[in-house]
């Protein structure tokens, strides 16, 4: 089937993601995001204070540690659970990411890119703001700029 005039090729219409069951996904992995962390820096911590005194610098191995779990987290969760189909987020939710001129998946290296562009954006004041919003009103994939960067729309799982 061809898209109708004028409009690029891509995903139908009624295959998008509603913007707020794309915000409640995004909330469901920041969740899962926060357990993950919270996962190793509480137990962590509770072992730190039982075994090193206050001024003891033999816990900053294990404090550096947990800054480079937190940021491999922060970091791989969202581009390895896409690349396997998509978060848990989306997955509750009904919702995966494609690539817009096909309708596959992403592989890592393009859902990492994605990520990448969604934590640059959202590191300037107020434009991660913008940008998140952005799925209500751009046209013609409903995508935020971190999409637009990577050329991926989010669906509904089940339009194909």
């Amino acid at each position: 089937m061809h898209p109708p005039m004028g409009r690029p090729q891509g995903p139908p219409p009624q295959a998008l993601a509603a913007p707020g069951v794309r915000l409640l996904a995004r909330f469901i992995d920041y969740l899962i995001i926060g357990m993950l962390i919270a996962g190793a820096w509480v137990p962590t911590n509770i072992w730190m204070y039982s075994m090193f005194k206050p001024g003891d610098d033999r816990g900053a191995p294990v404090v550096l540690g947990l800054f480079a779990w937190t940021l491999l987290v922060g970091l791989f969760f969202e581009p390895l659970t896409m690349a396997m189909g998509g978060t848990v987020g989306k997955a509750i939710c009904g919702l995966r990411v494609v690539q817009v001129e096909t309708g596959n998946k992403l592989g890592f290296g393009h859902a990492l890119g994605r990520w990448l562009a969604y934590l640059g954006i959202g590191m300037v004041p107020v434009l991660g703001l913008i940008s998140v919003l952005s799925c209500i009103w751009n046209e013609p994939f409903r995508q935020c700029m971190h999409d637009r960067a990577a050329n991926t729309a989010v669906v509904k799982r089940r339009w194909q």
